[in-house]
């Protein structure tokens, strides 16, 4: 027994030296050496010696003058540690670094466009020049995105970001499938009850998709902020996948299907959009907004599902904002990226409406608990049933138009 209790200890004394060998680049009571790669033109960075070493656990305060009007610095050290600010302060860790600094723009705004934040978007060819021609799809190392087949979440579809320079953000996402994706959450996957396969999309395959600036039309602009809205539908999403007419608990309450506050496209909205497609600097960027989601945002007097107001960053249009901003049903007819029709957009052939998808609204119908506002091919606006996962996202939100 002694022995055996002996032989344990020895073991959990050997990992937790392995876990300190992992986690510890060398001796805590060293010094280490600082390199600045300054790849920012123009740009001064002062704070230390590029070269020298500084004690471990020492503060570095780095500094950046001369920077354009409109940019800011990115910081990217070797231990993949990504930083942006005019100023870096950090403690020096127990290995070398080099920390390269180039100039970054958090958007760009041209007339009544802004560019901010980016987002897997068009289809890319893999080739031994991108980097992606190596990489084969294995389920242990790709994600699943939970798809609902026959009214159950299965692993069927996977994604992969790739960063292909190491700069801490990616530049590609690959998407493979080994059944359909249904565009109601309660079908059998097939060819029949997918928009998949309209697209050009096969299982069975890895398809690349590069992530690029997301393009938004400015709806409002004043007193330095501005509501915006992207101008193609980056994704392809249910608003929440059930459909029952009474109320029932689901995410966090009690609530129709079509209740926003409780629905999935939010939860996707501020949770896995938002943090794929903005980095830390751009996030501050992002306004908090209190999204008014009561009857007369749904266009009436009294609407027994209109919900609770929420406060979120990214939000989807209600029905009263897309026909308050929008001076015509032409002008809200949008089309989907590359990457929104292998999620299964559905795409219209229509050669009055050729191109264009639907996309969702956050306001529920009045008269079924199971349907929210969306804007048709031809951007007239009709209600649907929650559980489609054919319909377009379009996300929205307040940005505050700061500069440096």
């Amino acid at each position: 027994m002694k022995r055996k209790v002996l032989f344990a200890f020895v073991s959990l004394m050997l990992l937790f030296a392995f876990v300190f060998v992992l986690t510890s680049c060398g001796p805590t009571d060293n010094k280490y050496t600082i390199t600045i790669d300054n790849q920012a033109e123009g740009v001064t960075i002062s704070g230390i010696t590029s070269g020298n070493q500084y004690d471990f656990d020492s503060q570095i305060a780095l500094t950046a003058t001369n920077i354009p009007s409109g940019y800011t610095i990115k910081w990217t050290r070797s231990d993949d540690v990504v930083y942006y600010g005019e100023n870096y302060t950090f403690k020096v860790p127990a290995c070398n670094i080099t920390i390269s600094t180039t100039t970054y723009k958090p958007y760009t705004k041209e007339g009544n466009k802004i560019y901010f934040g980016t987002y897997p978007q068009t289809k890319v060819t893999a080739t031994t020049e991108n980097g992606l021609l190596s990489i084969t799809f294995d389920s242990s190392t790709w994600t699943s995105y939970r798809y609902y087949i026959s009214s159950s979440q299965s692993d069927f579809m996977y994604y992969k970001d790739v960063d292909i320079d190491n700069n801490g953000t990616y530049d590609y996402r690959g998407v493979y499938f080994t059944q359909y994706r249904p565009y109601n959450y309660s079908y059998s996957s097939s060819t029949e009850n997918t928009d998949q396969d309209d697209n050009g999309y096969s299982t069975n395959t890895i398809y690349w998709f590069s992530y690029d600036p997301i393009e938004w039309d400015i709806l409002i602009d004043f007193s330095g902020k501005a509501l915006i809205i992207t101008n193609l539908l980056l994704d392809s999403q249910d608003y929440y996948t059930n459909s029952s007419y009474e109320p029932f608990s689901h995410n966090g309450g009690t609530g129709y299907a079509n209740n926003y506050e409780l629905s999935n496209i939010r939860k996707w909205l501020n949770d896995n959009f938002y943090n794929t497609a903005f980095n830390e600097l751009q996030k501050s960027f992002i306004e908090t907004t209190t999204v008014d989601n009561s009857a007369a945002s749904t266009g009436k007097s009294s609407n027994s599902y209109a919900c609770n107001n929420t406060n979120d960053k990214m939000f989807l249009l209600s029905y009263t904002e897309a026909t308050t901003y929008y001076s015509s049903s032409s002008a809200r007819m949008a089309k989907g990226t590359d990457y929104a029709k292998c999620q299964g957009l559905y795409v219209s052939k229509a050669s009055s409406s050729l191109g264009n998808s639907y996309w969702w609204m956050r306001s529920p119908l009045s008269n079924s608990a199971e349907s929210a506002y969306y804007s048709e091919v031809d951007g007239r606006i009709y209600g649907r049933y929650v559980y489609s996962t054919n319909y377009g996202v379009r996300p929205a939100c307040w940005i505050n138009l700061k500069e440096f």
